[in-house]
């Protein structure tokens, strides 16, 4: 994936069919970039994780919109905004290019998935999933205006693999 180490100005656009392959590079490369993947366990391969046929349901998919952060055309983050019932929305899939951290953007990406949730999906509340015990993860949420609700999930990717999620969750309100 070309970096984007002099950034310059990001636009944070709805994605479309172009950007799947993209986005498939940008989540993959970001876990590779981790020492494990989201699920806790080292993957076989990072495209196990998510494919890029995923990617392209999570693109056409009525209930949700999938934001790309472009820089000069580059794919440099991404975040998912999915409509649930009952007025919530879920935000998901945040990724930033591993060169792009630290620059303020998975904050410009959580705000843009806040807007959406609230113009677009017309959602009062926001929640997210945390994996259990990423304390600094929280944090970071806890920064941006989420609270831990004190709901737990857990989700099987593969038999023997399961992970168990602390929900977050934060009311949303028009400007």
């Amino acid at each position: 994936m070309a970096s984007a180490a002099a950034r310059g100005q990001v636009r944070i656009v709805t994605a479309g069919d172009g950007h799947a392959i993209g986005l498939h590079r940008l989540v993959t490369e970001a876990l590779a970039n981790e020492e494990r993947s989201w699920s806790g366990k080292p993957p076989f391969h990072p495209d196990e994780e998510v494919s890029v046929e995923e990617v392209q349901a999570l693109i056409a998919a009525p209930r949700s919109r999938l934001l790309a952060a472009l820089d000069d055309g580059v794919i440099v983050g991404c975040v998912l905004v999915t409509r649930n019932a009952g007025g919530r929305s879920t935000l998901g899939l945040l990724g930033v290019d591993p060169v792009c951290r630290r620059r303020g953007l998975g904050a410009e990406l959580i705000a843009a998935a806040e807007t959406v949730a609230l113009e677009t999906f017309g959602s009062d509340q926001i929640e997210l999933c945390v994996l259990d015990g990423r304390v600094r993860l929280m944090a970071y949420y806890e920064k941006r205006g989420f609270r831990r609700t004190g709901e737990r999930r857990v989700v099987r990717r593969r038999p023997q693999a399961a992970m168990e999620f602390a929900v977050m969750g934060k009311m949303l309100e028009a400007a």
